[in-house]
């Protein structure tokens, strides 16, 4: 079962991060809300061990590396 959480705290983040830049046309508001989605929660107390939060971390990195390399963030004209 600890497989599973720190399987979902590297791929969680990461995807809210590429979702909500989609969403905002801006990657930085995704990133400060997706740190403030997961801080609340890590305040609320649903996190059972700290390797998960670290692996949280790393993953809003690595959304935004994702929204920065694909350029996620920018509007198309049609």
């Amino acid at each position: 079962m600890d497989l599973f959480w720190y399987m979902m705290a590297l791929v969680a983040p990461a995807v809210t991060v590429v979702v909500l830049a989609r969403l905002m046309r801006n990657k930085y508001g995704a990133v400060i809300l997706t740190f403030i989605l997961f801080a609340v929660s890590i305040y609320r107390g649903f996190y059972h061990s700290e390797w998960v939060i670290y692996l949280d971390a790393i993953s809003i990195v690595i959304g935004y590396m994702l929204v920065e390399l694909y350029n996620i963030d920018e509007v198309e004209d049609e």
